[in-house]
């Protein structure tokens, strides 16, 4: 009998997950990926492990041990410093660590393994592929900034008197609010460089070259203009900045933080804008 007089019957089921969770499946497969290699285990899950604990304990030593003298106090510079700090324990090279392995290959790798086609050939749009991606480096930054961030603040709230949460009852807010800065940022960033790649390595270098190499030519610039005017130029000094602002601290820099605000939000927007063109790209043609 020729194949095409035989019967088949038409598939009568409906798609699951729904639609808004789609990305899911996405992020819960790079998770579990990322999670069978050790070297990843090994760099994402312990220098942030180690940070994080270092700093319960301190909040511990202060507020039980009234005769340790320590040079500093738990207080709203606590916590932006906590946040991103770049001595003594820079937080912003656990950032770039757990950028760089956790999100080098997101894009990169469906490139190289002509995957993202694959995907996007799925009832998937380029919308939740984006944001599956997204929420793998947000996850694992997140683990290392609004989670902790809380956590200790919800420690000292415990261990200190009742005059810190009534003095900083708003702290939870900016840890949110900085937090998600530095997250998007940061995430989309590394996205931006996986995907103009299918080589890894060369997202690594290009996301090295801004996270670091921004910092060393606002310091060129500072030292041949004699203005720190040019912190804009640095992703650093614009943290620094935008968190000074959210945790009512001070900085050393000549600018506004409206400006490094409007510095941040154009770096997401423009890698926002080459993540659709990239991904779109494969779409329209497929």
């Amino acid at each position: 009998m020729p194949i095409h007089t035989q019967d088949y019957r038409h598939w009568e089921g409906t798609l699951k997950p729904r639609h808004y969770t789609r990305w899911w499946i996405i992020a819960k497969a790079e998770l579990k990926l990322l999670a069978q290699r050790k070297i990843v285990r090994l760099i994402v899950a312990i220098p942030p492990l180690i940070y994080i604990f270092v700093h319960a304990i301190l909040i511990y030593i202060i507020n039980q041990v009234p005769d340790a003298t320590l040079p500093f106090d738990v207080n709203a510079e606590f916590f932006q410093e906590f946040l991103f700090r770049l001595t003594p324990i820079p937080s912003a090279m656990l950032i770039a660590l757990i950028a760089i392995f956790g999100g080098s290959g997101l894009i990169a790798t469906d490139l190289k393994n002509n995957a993202l086609s694959l995907y996007l050939s799925k009832p998937l749009s380029w919308i939740d592929y984006l944001i599956g991606k997204f929420a793998v480096i947000g996850i694992l930054l997140g683990s290392l900034t609004v989670v902790p961030g809380l956590l200790l603040f919800l420690e000292q709230a415990l261990l200190a008197d009742v005059s810190f949460l009534q003095e900083n009852y708003w702290l939870p807010f900016s840890i949110i609010a900085y937090s998600a800065l530095l997250i998007l940022s940061a995430s989309l960033l590394m996205l931006l460089f996986s995907s103009l790649t299918s080589n890894p390595r060369y997202a690594t270098i290009g996301f090295c070259a801004v996270w670091f190499g921004s910092p060393v030519i606002q310091q060129l610039l500072k030292g041949i203009t004699r203005t720190s005017k040019t912190a804009v130029v640095s992703i650093w000094a614009n943290y620094d900045i935008l968190g000074s602002a959210l945790f009512d601290g001070s900085h050393i820099h000549a600018v506004h933080w409206v400006w490094s605000l409007l510095t941040v939000l154009a770096l997401i927007v423009l890698c926002l804008f080459v993540l659709h063109r990239r991904i779109r790209a494969v779409e329209i043609v497929k």
